[in-house]
């Protein structure tokens, strides 16, 4: 590992940020080649089309894209490689951008935190693309197995893992719970663009508070299936593991299955060539906001002490992440 090498990626990391935030990534879904004067000749709006004619020659030169005689753009293998994974550049620049650059300035007297340059929306985003890509279909694959009717998410970001529930499953409904007002604004957006209000309901609140809001207790109790994403080291954090897993099961009574995923800590002591994405990102957040991670026995002992029985327990795809099925 080489300063260049560092550099480099630091620059790459934002050019994939603003693929992704422009839609540019988007566009290959359905597609293999992409007229570059569909995206550079908007009449309508010449700001935006500056902006992806500088975005789609920088990132030419950056080796993402390639370009035939015909002006038809596509990806390289690399490019192809950074879709796949632009949630986790979404995540990091987009969601703990500002908090990386700052970390070291905050000044408390002026009303600024760890929390306050976390930008919610975009770590939600940046959790479901990397949910979708590598994480989506062995949690489908797991539900189906399952008889739910009444799901909670906690720590539900922009609703997208509750839409998607509510999509592949008929007759299901979703509560969502989120700290973050910018995620809970663009999850209600979410709700109404895909039509399931009656069947989708999101609260901004911290995830313990809300577990003691007797305004919810109905709802809760209505509740037959739990999911939590990377979301539990945080409560963790806020009070005792076992505690916080005890509560969880007097709080939602009538909960038969909790899924329950998150990452641990890496094993790796230093970061080389090989080190996989995202490990080495996920630590440094939390360990400047002083936020403990745990190890992967950790959360078995925790679960067991907490009087759950673990059934299953499977790889996410994405490194030192798995999915716990517990009853």
């Amino acid at each position: 590992m080489q300063a260049s090498s560092i550099f480099n990626g630091y620059i790459g990391s934002h050019l994939c940020y603003h693929l992704g935030k422009s839609g540019i990534f988007d566009l290959f879904n359905d597609a293999e080649k992409i007229d570059i004067k569909t995206l550079t000749d908007n009449k309508n709006n010449e700001q935006k089309s500056s902006l992806f004619k500088s975005l789609i020659d920088y990132s030419l030169k950056f080796g993402l894209f390639e370009q035939d005689q015909h002006e038809k753009l596509s990806l390289t293998t690399l490019g192809k490689d950074l879709k796949k994974n632009v949630g986790f550049f979404t995540w990091a620049v987009g969601g703990y951008g500002d908090f990386i650059k700052n970390f070291t300035s905050i000044n408390p007297d002026n009303g600024e935190s760890f929390y306050s340059m976390v930008d919610g929306g975009d770590v939600a985003l940046g959790s479901r693309q990397a949910n979708r890509a590598f994480m989506w279909d062995t949690v489908v694959a797991e539900f189906d197995q399952q008889d739910i009717k009444n799901i909670v998410d906690l720590g539900s970001g922009n609703a997208g893992a509750l839409i998607n529930v509510c999509k592949v499953f008929d007759g299901v409904n979703g509560i969502g719970i989120d700290i973050s007002s910018k995620a809970i604004v663009e999850a209600n957006e979410n709700i109404l663009n895909n039509d399931m209000q009656q069947r989708i309901t999101v609260h901004n609140q911290n995830v313990l508070d809300a577990i003691d809001n007797p305004a919810l207790g109905e709802k809760f109790d209505q509740v037959d299936t739990v999911m939590s994403f990377m979301m539990m080291h945080d409560l963790f954090n806020a009070q005792d593991p076992v505690k916080v897993l005890r509560k969880l099961r007097t709080t939602f009574p009538n909960a038969n299955t909790f899924f329950i995923a998150d990452t641990f800590l890496s094993d790796e002591q230093q970061l080389d060539a090989d080190t996989p994405i995202f490990s080495y990102g996920f630590e440094y957040v939390h360990h400047f906001m002083n936020i403990k991670l745990f190890n992967k026995e950790d959360y078995e002992q925790y679960f067991v002490e907490a009087g759950f029985e673990i059934t299953k327990v499977k790889y996410l795809n994405v490194p030192n992440t798995y999915l716990y099925v517990l009853k």
